[in-house]
């Protein structure tokens, strides 16, 4: 037999043999063509067709490597090292880049913004409906440092006002906001503050003690002086002995005045051959200098004469302790 054919290795029998060689050449070709279907045929579930080189027909049923199937709607193919796939998102996610991931994609919420435009308003320049949106005031002024101001100067400008110095107020001079010294010649009341108290309580030690009698004031300046005027009702009991207790004024837990000169005197006292009893009303005046715009407490302080014969000193529940604070301007 004669003829042979490259494509897919089948023998034919030429045209001279079909009377000589006909049953054998015919046997050779049909073996030929069973071989070659059997390659063509062999394949299985997901195989793909692959050119190999070594079997008759150079081509063989291969299980692709590098390949996932899809297997849900809207799935994507994608690749990592390999082919990959990208299941779909939930509803309303968008498909986003992602470096961090293994195919460099995601889905992701969609919550990058909605904003369709940005108009411009009063005093603002700008705007747009894409892309990078710039807008900008036209107040073309930079607050710097704590206590700045901003005023006007004219139809749509402005300028800054540096903070003062301590005890300096906001006045106008020239028609613009200027920080000033006050004035000199005080004696103005600048604010009043008030408190009162009817807690009964005992006191029963020669140790100056707290009672519920307090009030704070926060100066504007550190020049002002604060007026205070305080009046506190107490008693004290004794027996066949003088009975007497003190009193003093405080700023912040400091004793600024005494109601006695030493430690035998004392603002009330009484004398009998019998139980002594002393009820007064202590009123107390003091003008003070503290120096400071911080927040300070003002409050009176009892103690006893003496501890002798379990003397004490109530502050009576049936009467009202007052204190008045008055800042002064310098």
């Amino acid at each position: 037999m004669a003829n042979p054919t490259t494509n897919f290795g089948w023998v034919m029998p030429t045209s001279t043999s079909l009377v000589t060689n006909l049953p054998a050449d015919f046997n050779t070709f049909g073996q030929a063509v069973d071989t070659s279907m059997q390659y063509l045929l062999g394949g299985t579930t997901g195989q793909v067709l692959s050119k190999t080189s070594g079997t008759n027909m150079a081509f063989t049923w291969v299980t692709p490597t590098d390949q996932t199937p899809l297997t849900t709607k809207g799935d994507l193919f994608t690749f990592t090292t390999v082919d990959a796939r990208l299941g779909v998102g939930t509803n309303g996610q968008i498909l986003s880049a992602n470096s961090a991931t293994a195919t460099g994609l995601e889905w992701i919420a969609n919550d990058q913004g909605d904003i369709t435009a940005v108009t411009a308003g009063t005093g603002i320049s700008g705007g747009g409906t894409s892309g990078a949106i710039t807008i900008t005031n036209d107040m073309a002024t930079t607050i710097t440092t704590s206590g700045d101001l901003i005023y006007g100067t004219g139809s749509g400008t402005y300028t800054r006002r540096g903070i003062g110095s301590t005890g300096q107020v906001l006045t106008v001079a020239a028609g613009v906001p200027t920080w000033s010294t006050p004035a000199g010649g005080g004696g103005k009341v600048l604010q009043v503050v008030t408190a009162t108290d009817a807690t009964a309580q005992t006191i029963a030690t020669t140790t100056m003690t707290n009672i519920g009698l307090t009030a704070t004031i926060t100066p504007t300046l550190a020049t002002s002086k604060i007026l205070v005027l305080c009046t506190v009702f107490a008693q004290a009991t004794r027996t066949y002995q003088y009975a007497g207790f003190r009193i003093n004024l405080t700023r912040g837990g400091t004793q600024i005045l005494r109601t006695w000169a030493n430690g035998n005197d004392s603002i009330s006292e009484t004398g009998l051959s019998n139980d002594s009893f002393n009820n007064d009303a202590v009123t107390m005046t003091y003008l003070d200098s503290p120096a400071t715009t911080s927040a300070t407490t003002y409050r009176p302080q009892l103690g006893l004469n003496t501890t002798a014969n379990s003397a004490a000193v109530d502050v009576n529940a049936n009467v009202t302790q007052s204190i008045i604070l008055m800042e002064i301007g310098a």
